[in-house]
């Protein structure tokens, strides 16, 4: 059972810490090589986002389907096979279609490869499983930065390298989890539809905690995608170096988070974890270093707990069979908000530097922590597990 779990972590290692972060990491040394825009740049992520929709949509049918496990190892292979690809592009435009292409295989793994980990374990347990989980991708981002830190680094073609490193790396831990989980995991959901997903949660009280989920998306993926760009305008503070400060900051922060739900099943911790983002994202904005170090840690320690806490909610309040679609049901709402994030964030960064987008990402994250914190005291105490 927490096997699973551990294996699991490692496929999050590479749908979040790698697919998804690393390409803020790298966007500085690829934009050396490659040239282009902030703007351009962002929109690239945009791409990234858009295909993570993609996916997340298709998800909430594929979860209904009883060959889940093959399903989800097909779509980490399809994203770790176009992230080995992207060390190999020679163009913007043909790195914008693997991003794309890397977005639809995360956003199908993201809510099965959760379901599928987490449907055996107790419901007092999972609020912390999901949490060990989602901070995999915190380790993920960890092991991005002290590849930035590395002698190899240095090289201008150490992000290709990198990139097929962290394709190869995804498709072992993406087999490994297929082994733990292929013919053990639950029937799937066959009731009728319910209808739009979206309408479905603003019905059923998710309304304060949909729009969140919504500004955190905007929010946090305008952090980390500029956060690089931002960090690295300071003197003294190797950008890698704040990456891995930001990932074991966030390893500890999502078990931090997911014990605090398993307590207190309401939005709350939410609210709480998207607040001391915000915090970080301002603190980085200031462009003061130590102001930047101190924000890398509070980033970290908080911005992989959101969608940890969002997931458990979910878990909280729907059957084990029906999770999956649920929870790609709130991704979806998550991916729209992403897609807007990378492209407001680089018409900042063009026009007021990278310290103004992750400050607009900054402002979003308050958002997030207020509309969470509705929840909590409006909508949560007496819920009724539907199925």
């Amino acid at each position: 059972m927490w096997t699973k779990v551990a294996w699991a972590a490692a496929c999050f290692a590479a749908i979040m810490g790698f697919s998804r972060l690393a390409y803020g990491v790298l966007v500085p040394t690829m934009r050396g090589a490659l040239g282009g825009s902030y703007a351009l740049y962002g929109s690239i992520g945009a791409a990234n986002l858009a295909g993570y929709l993609v996916g997340a949509l298709a998800a909430t049918r594929l979860a209904r389907r009883t060959d889940r496990s093959r399903i989800n190892v097909a779509a980490l292979g399809l994203m770790s096979l176009a992230m080995s690809a992207s060390g190999l592009v020679q163009t913007t435009f043909e790195l914008g279609v693997l991003r794309f292409a890397i977005g639809i295989g995360s956003g199908v793994a993201v809510s099965l490869t959760l379901a599928l980990a987490v449907e055996a374990i107790p419901a007092a347990k999972r609020g912390f499983a999901a949490a060990v989980i989602w901070g995999g991708g915190s380790l993920g981002i960890a092991l991005v930065g002290i590849a930035g830190v590395a002698p190899f680094a240095a090289a201008a073609s150490a992000w290709r390298v990198q990139w097929i490193a962290m394709g190869a790396l995804g498709l072992v831990f993406a087999s490994a989890f297929f082994a733990e989980t292929f013919g053990k995991c639950l029937i799937a959901d066959d009731a009728p539809d319910d209808g739009s997903p979206i309408g479905l949660f603003a019905r059923e009280g998710y309304l304060p905690l949909t729009i969140s989920y919504f500004a955190y998306g905007i929010g946090y993926i305008a952090v980390v995608t500029f956060l690089g760009a931002a960090v690295g305008e300071l003197r003294g503070v190797p950008p890698a170096a704040t990456w891995i400060v930001l990932g074991f900051a966030g390893v500890a922060g999502a078990t931090l988070w997911g014990t605090l739900l398993d307590r207190y099943r309401s939005g709350l911790p939410v609210a709480l974890a998207s607040g001391c983002c915000a915090l970080g994202g301002a603190a980085i904005a200031s462009g003061q270093t130590i102001l930047a170090i101190v924000g890398a840690l509070l980033v970290g320690l908080s911005f992989i707990g959101v969608p940890a806490m969002v997931g458990a909610l979910v878990q909280h309040r729907e059957p084990a069979s029906r999770y999956a679609r649920a929870f790609a049901s709130m991704t979806i709402v998550l991916g729209v908000g992403q897609i807007l994030g990378p492209i407001a964030g680089g018409l900042f960064a063009d026009r007021f530097g990278a310290h103004a987008a992750v400050g607009f990402g900054a402002a979003m994250l308050a958002i997030s922590g207020i509309a969470a914190r509705s929840y909590s005291t409006k909508v949560w105490f007496s819920p009724t597990p539907r199925g």
